[in-house]
């Protein structure tokens, strides 16, 4: 494993993700700052979680444990309904011949991993094979799932451009329904072949449903995160990432897997930039054989150059009581840009952007920035 890293002082509170008990030296200037920021980031479920199943709660200054309780008793009312759908989904479903695959948080929960304890979720994303995507589909929109009106352009962009359908949402049920077909768009610059993630699935802890392999879970994660459209406050994804790395991470053949998958999948940048940032913001332990192997296939030295200092102004959790830096909108803006570019080739791009840009392009002017919203 690589040595010893100390994170940046400003993020070392993210510990007590990991170690509850380093929150017990907290005084309440401490605890203020830290509940402030986590809320924003959505990580304070996830403290108090942790918090609680080490039964740190009764130590904790009155005025903090308040909040993590409360925030601990909303994000299991929140997981609750996620779960409840869940179990629901594959009766509205009926008899399907193919997988029913979570996807990110909801794999996360279902496999009864660390970073599921304590989310938020606001939507649940699962995929299906392309071939079969019309099918779920058509069966959804059959058991009372909707969704939202959009002209010709836009179902032309769900139906030939992007990974997913349109989102869904039903009466009965809080949570947006995402359906995919893969893991990033199939025009885009960077794309993946589906059938490689499906050949290799592994049960979940919930009957019908299954997830990804750890290597895929993690490159998801990172595609996710670093082909996004808005990386600000994003740092929770980062910390998912730590999470998976360190729970596959233990077990055999994990890394001497991970960059290889990482080559078949296409996904080399991500999961350098991944296994980059962990490593010096959450001390993640990368063995330094596979980081130097990842660094060689990843990331070109220039790039990296210009690329690091725009993600690391992007990713750096504001100061709560201060006005996000100028050079942090600027480094996020020239990001867009980056997505942009990469999400669709010129040719699609111009005429897409200028569709959603025109006067009068209705309340879903950025539906392809929408579906690729961070997952809750």
């Amino acid at each position: 494993m690589t040595g010893p890293v100390t994170p940046p002082p400003q993020l070392a509170w993210l510990e007590a993700l990991r170690e509850p008990a380093s929150a017990l030296e907290w005084d309440l200037a401490r605890w203020e700052h830290v509940i402030r920021v986590a809320r924003r980031l959505r990580l304070l479920g996830r403290l108090a979680s942790g918090v609680c199943a080490a039964g740190m709660l009764p130590r904790l200054p009155a005025q903090a444990a308040r909040h993590l309780q409360a925030e601990l008793r909303y994000a299991t009312w929140r997981s609750d309904g996620l779960a409840w759908v869940l179990e629901r989904l594959p009766d509205m479903l009926g008899e399907v011949t193919y997988p029913l695959v979570l996807l990110k948080g909801a794999a996360y929960m279902g496999q009864g991993l660390a970073i599921g304890r304590g989310r938020l979720p606001s939507d649940v994303d699962i995929l299906v094979p392309r071939e079969h995507i019309a099918d779920a589909q058509a069966r959804l929109l059959g058991a009372g799932w909707e969704e939202a009106a959009l002209d010709a352009h836009d179902q032309r962009y769900y139906r030939e451009w992007s990974h997913e359908v349109a989102p869904m949402r039903h009466p009965l049920h809080g949570l947006e329904l995402d359906l995919h077909h893969n893991i990033l768009p199939p025009v885009a610059r960077t794309h993946v072949d589906a059938s490689l993630l499906l050949a290799s699935l592994q049960a979940s802890n919930w009957p019908h449903w299954q997830v990804l392999a750890p290597a895929d879970q993690v490159l998801h994660s990172a595609a996710h995160l670093f082909h996004d459209s808005e990386l600000r406050d994003r740092l929770r994804d980062l910390v998912d990432l730590d999470g998976l790395l360190r729970h596959f991470g233990t077990a055999p053949g994990f890394w001497d897997g991970l960059v290889a998958r990482a080559s078949v999948l296409g996904l080399h940048e991500s999961l350098t930039l991944a296994l980059h940032f962990c490593s010096r913001w959450l001390a993640t332990p990368v063995p330094p054989e596979v980081m130097a192997a990842a660094r060689a296939r990843g990331l070109s030295r220039a790039k990296a150059l210009w690329l690091h200092p725009l993600l690391e102004a992007t990713l750096w959790p504001a100061d709560p009581d201060r006005l996000p830096p100028r050079r942090q909108a600027l480094a996020a803006q020239t990001l867009l840009v980056r997505h942009h570019l990469g999400r669709m080739p010129l040719s699609l791009l111009l005429p897409h952007l200028w569709h959603k840009l025109r006067p009068g392009a209705g309340a879903r002017a950025d539906a392809d920035v929408a579906a690729d919203a961070p997952a809750r």
